[in-house]
C-alpha cells in the first residue's frame, strides 16, 4: 500500500525521528531527572544526559506569549511564586497571566530540597548540599532549551500543555512550531498533547514533525483508525491500560507506544518483553540499570 500527501509526510517524519536510536526501548527522562533533581529545570535536563535516550518536557505560553517550560497551570507546587506574587502586582498563580520577565524572577528549585517528593534526599540518592549549590533554578523558554538540547544532541518529547482555559489556546500551537523551526529542529523533536485538536494542527502546519497522541485512561475507540486520521506516528499511553495486545496491535500497524510514567523495574521489563518503544521514567538510574541487566 502506497501512502500519498500529508500521510506519507507524517510516516517519513515518524521514520526520521525514531530510527535515530540504536537502542530500544528508549528510556525517557520524565520532565529531566526529576526523582533527583527538580522537574523542568536546566539541572534536572543536564542530568539526564547519558543516563536517558530522550527527555519529555512541557510547555505552555506566558501572558506575553512566549513558550517555557513548565508542568502545571499554576505555580504554586514548584516554584516560590506564592510568597511574591503580590510583590509583582499581581492577583493570579496562574502561569499564563505571568509573562515572561515576572516568571524569572521565580525559584523553581527550592520547593525540591524542602518537599523532598521522591524521598531521594532521604534515601542518601542526592546530596543536599549539591541540590543547594545548583539553586536557584530559573524558568527556561522554549527557545533556550532547544538551543541546549541541540548542542548536546539530545531529542526533545515537547508536550504542549492543554491552554483552553486561557487566551493563548490559538497561540500556543503555532508558537512551538515556530521555535522548533528557529531551532532547526523539525527532525530532532516529537510533539505530543492530550489536547489531541493541538496535534491536528500541527500536523497541517508542520507536517514534517513527528506527533504522539497522550492518553489518559482507555483508548479511543478503534485507536488505529483514529491514530491515522490524527496523522500521529505514536501512542502514549498510561500505564494501566497498557497490555501485549495493545502494543502487538500498534507495533504491527507501523505505530510507536511510549508508555507512562514507569518508575517500577519489574513493570519496565514486562513491557519491555511486550516490545513498547520506550518508557517514561522519574528514576533513570532503576531504569538505567535493568535495561543493563537486560542486555
Amino acid at each position: 500500500m502506497h501512502a500519498t500527501g500529508a500521510a506519507t509526510r507524517s510516516t517519513s517524519s515518524c521514520y526520521r525521528f525514531f530510527d535515530r536510536f540504536a537502542l530500544q526501548p528508549l528510556l525517557i527522562a520524565h520532565r529531566g531527572y526529576r526523582a533527583c533533581y527538580p522537574e523542568n529545570t536546566l539541572c534536572a535536563f543536564a542530568q539526564s544526559l547519558c543516563r536517558s535516550q530522550m527527555i519529555e518536557l512541557d510547555v505552555q505560553l506566558t501572558a506575553d506569549g512566549v513558550g517555557v517550560v513548565f508542568h502545571d497551570q499554576d505555580l504554586t507546587r514548584t516554584s516560590n511564586a506564592a510568597f511574591v506574587v503580590k510583590e509583582l502586582g499581581l492577583s493570579s498563580l496562574n502561569l499564563c497571566d505571568w509573562e515572561l520577565s515576572q516568571l524569572r524572577l521565580l525559584d523553581l528549585g527550592t520547593w525540591f530540597i524542602d518537599t523532598d517528593p521522591f524521598a531521594t534526599l532521604r534515601h542518601g540518592s542526592v546530596d543536599r548540599l549539591h541540590l543547594l549549590s545548583l539553586m536557584p533554578q530559573r524558568i527556561l523558554t522554549l527557545r533556550e532549551l532547544l538551543a541546549w538540547a541541540k548542542s548536546n544532541t539530545m531529542p526533545l518529547n515537547i508536550e504542549i500543555k492543554d491552554m483552553r482555559h486561557s487566551r493563548m489556546n490559538d497561540e500556543i500551537v503555532p508558537e512551538v512550531i515556530r521555535e522548533v523551526r528557529f531551532a532547526a529542529a523539525t527532525e530532532d523533536v516529537i510533539i505530543s498533547s492530550f489536547n489531541h485538536g493541538y496535534l491536528r494542527t500541527c500536523h497541517r502546519l508542520a507536517p514534517e514533525v513527528a506527533t504522539a497522541a497522550l492518553q489518559a485512561g482507555s483508548p479511543p475507540p478503534n485507536l488505529i483508525a483514529y491514530l491515522k486520521k490524527l496523522g500521529v506516528c505514536a501512542y502514549h499511553a498510561e500505564d494501566t491500560y497498557v497490555d501485549a495486545t495493545l502494543v502487538k496491535i500498534l507495533r504491527a500497524a507501523g505505530l510507536h507506544i511510549n508508555v507512562f510514567t514507569v518508575n517500577d523495574p519489574s513493570r519496565q521489563q514486562q513491557l519491555f518483553r511486550f516490545g513498547v518503544t520506550g518508557i517514561f521514567t522519574d528514576f533513570l538510574e532503576s531504569a538505567v540499570y535493568e535495561l543493563r541487566q537486560r542486555g
